[in-house]
């Protein structure tokens, strides 16, 4: 079994178009999507650590090359190479957000539906389809064709004692490297 997924990371050219990921389905969480992805796509990597009990992604990687996808809103191809965004910790923090969507059609009308949450909850334990009913649901005849995973690095303000509680994790993370 897999599912098709768009998978795209802002600022990486990363970016994988209806890609079928092995052994994962709509209720699978984030984490395994992504892990799923690794496994198909070896130029793409993440990291994460434990931030007092959610766990959090930490950095992205990618190598863009000849065989990689332009992203549909660049203006031309970047150079070939490798990138990575690691989280940037202080006052105004760098901080990972990912975004879910579905791409369907309903009576022939191809459209897109956000999927929502409140907050940020950790990737490893949201599935890619959660959807708060606060937010509305999906329509009965909505035919999915694909789901639609966006990492961004978005900057927040942060207090003091939640930039210790990230950096400590962050080093705990690279002690156990």
């Amino acid at each position: 079994m897999s599912l098709q997924v768009s998978f795209r990371v802002v600022g990486l050219y990363c970016y994988f178009e209806n890609l079928q990921v092995p052994n994962v389905t709509a209720q699978s969480s984030v984490k395994d999507v992504m892990n799923g992805i690794k496994s198909v796509k070896t130029d793409f990597d993440y990291s994460s650590v434990n931030m007092g009990g959610k766990e959090i992604v930490n950095s992205l990687s990618y190598k863009f090359g000849t065989s990689s996808t332009v992203p549909y809103n660049v203006s031309g191809p970047p150079a070939d190479g490798f990138r990575d965004l690691t989280n940037s910790i202080g006052n105004t923090s760098l901080v990972w957000q990912y975004y879910r969507s579905v791409t369907g059609s309903i009576d022939g009308s191809v459209s897109e539906i956000k999927l929502i949450t409140k907050g940020q909850p950790s990737f490893a334990t949201t599935a890619l389809d959660t959807n708060d009913p606060f937010f509305g649901s999906i329509p009965a005849n909505f035919n999915i064709s694909t789901y639609n995973l966006t990492w961004r690095l978005v900057q927040i303000q942060m207090a003091p004692e939640k930039q210790a509680k990230f950096l400590y994790a962050q080093a705990q993370a690279y002690q156990e490297a």
